[in-house]
């Protein structure tokens, strides 16, 4: 398996409202973040897929966080 994480956005819908969801896979567990949530799922899925573009081009060597 790589040590490079994998990230993957979901949208939820929690009390009427679309929630975006961040999970990032590290080799030794997996984190996910509430990013923000949105009305409309049309809006919420937009912002799902700018996250996962900014997550996927920023990974760093290392994801020295």
């Amino acid at each position: 398996m790589s040590d490079e994480p994998y990230t993957s956005t979901e949208v939820v819908e929690e009390s009427g409202r679309f929630v975006v969801m961040l999970d990032v896979v590290f080799p030794d567990g997996v984190v996910r973040h509430r990013l923000g949530e949105s009305h409309s799922r049309s809006r919420a899925e937009l912002a799902a897929k700018l996250y996962r573009a900014t997550a996927d081009r920023d990974a760093g060597p290392g994801w020295g966080m």
